[in-house]
């Protein structure tokens, strides 16, 4: 389930691979404390049911034990505020992004939509790579799969196929009623790499290999689903998260960083409105950036779609460095709320398709400057009540369904 803010987690003993092949004792991250001290924080500590900032829920076993090795209590860890601050500015712009789908008709907002979709998703897709560290070294972690992330994937699959049928007037098809749809690619995805998260701890350079193999998987017949193109293209952020040394992540901590961060994300606008008025910039593709169909599917040869692909990773990197390093470092109001992400993730595609299936997200008085800027503040505004904790409390046994009875009981615990 989602932990709350912000109580004392527990580390387990054991080594955390880094990004190469060899094992060592996992560094802890650091943070400022309030008298301007450093306070060890454990990357494997940070989160638990939620700490994949919206897909992915972790449990991690040393919370479940409580205790570390030769039976004595671990020592208390701090939450980072960093990385809740991050999932939840990255949960509030996954809602904005998917208003912001609605209106193509404007090209200041497909600038901006092509600008954040650059990022976000992969932003995403790294948090949860960082946080799911605990399944290289512990197959303990995998009890957590099935419970966390395919049970509430059965549950929300069916929600949205209802939302479908009943308000969109689709017709009910039983080889369709659990075949992924809209924001659900994320939690098959999830399954997927963290299944495969102890192989990338033995390679001695990880990240690239995940970069030729999404490079190559373009080209697969198998793209032509989304989910698993997806899967397969954002997987070098999932594996940079995974196996990135926490030290690297603190440089984005830096004040200059900040700065520099936020130049990044400033001029990072023009430069997309001018791209996409199509005079200086050529054309291409928006499933680059969407990673939703292999190149076949956009029009491009293999090479030619390789080195989109490549453009469109090395993008993600550089926004996503300049969105984490200006996301605040201290506890604000809406930390709490980051432990929430999955809420808002798997919550707010009911109501935004509601709205869109409706017709009302196309009424001719929201495609105008000031409803546009209006629908961002309630796409913001909907991200935030749907992380507070009467939200929580109303639909946990969705989102955090308790389906721990369908794992067989491990020895030596209860």
């Amino acid at each position: 389930m989602t932990d709350t803010y912000p109580p004392p987690r527990h580390s387990a003993s054991g080594a955390l691979p880094g990004s190469g092949a060899r094992t060592a004792t996992a560094p802890d991250v650091t943070m400022p404390d309030v008298n301007g001290g450093i306070v060890p924080v454990s990357p494997v500590a940070e989160s638990t049911v939620d700490s994949a900032a919206v897909g992915g829920a972790v449990e991690d076993s040393a919370t479940r034990e409580g205790r570390s090795g030769g039976g004595r209590p671990a020592a208390p860890r701090q939450r980072d505020a960093f990385f809740d601050n991050a999932k939840f500015f990255t949960a509030a712009l996954v809602v904005v992004g998917h208003v912001w789908a609605e209106f193509g008709d404007s090209i200041a907002a497909r600038a901006a939509y092509n600008v954040l979709y650059s990022f976000h998703m992969p932003v995403f897709v790294f948090i949860a790579g960082y946080f799911s560290r605990g399944f290289m070294r512990s197959t303990d972690k995998f009890r957590s799969v099935f419970p966390t992330l395919v049970v509430p994937y059965v549950i929300f699959i069916l929600l949205y196929r209802a939302q479908l049928i009943l308000i969109n007037d689709v017709d009910f098809k039983v080889s369709e009623l659990f075949r992924p749809h809209f924001l659900m690619w994320f939690l098959i995805a999830m399954v997927f790499w963290r299944l495969s998260a102890p192989l990338w701890g033995h390679l001695r350079y990880p990240v690239l290999t995940s970069v030729a193999l999404s490079l190559a998987a373009g080209c697969w017949a198998f793209t032509a689903d989304s989910t698993l193109s997806r899967a397969a293209g954002l997987l070098p952020l999932f594996v940079l998260g995974l196996t990135i040394e926490p030290k690297h992540v603190q440089w984005l901590r830096r004040s200059w960083a900040r700065w520099a961060g936020l130049a990044v994300l400033v001029v990072a606008l023009p430069v997309s409105y001018v791209w996409e008025r199509g005079i200086v910039i050529p054309d291409i593709h928006r499933g680059f950036i969407l990673w939703n169909q292999g190149y076949d599917d956009m029009g491009y040869g293999a090479l030619e779609g390789s080195g989109y692909r490549l453009l469109a990773l090395a993008f993600a990197v550089f926004l996503g460095a300049a969105f984490l390093a200006v996301i605040p470092r201290e506890t604000s109001w809406y930390t709490r709320m980051g432990t929430r992400s999955m809420y808002v993730y798997l919550l707010h595609g009911l109501i935004v398709k509601s709205f869109d299936y409706t017709g009302v997200l196309a009424e001719p008085i929201l495609h105008t400057p000031l409803g546009m800027v209006s629908v961002t503040l309630a796409a913001v505004a909907l991200g935030v009540v749907l992380a507070t904790a009467p939200v929580q409390r109303l639909t946990h046994r969705a989102v955090e369904p308790k389906a721990k009875w369908l794992l067989k009981p491990t020895h030596g615990r209860t």
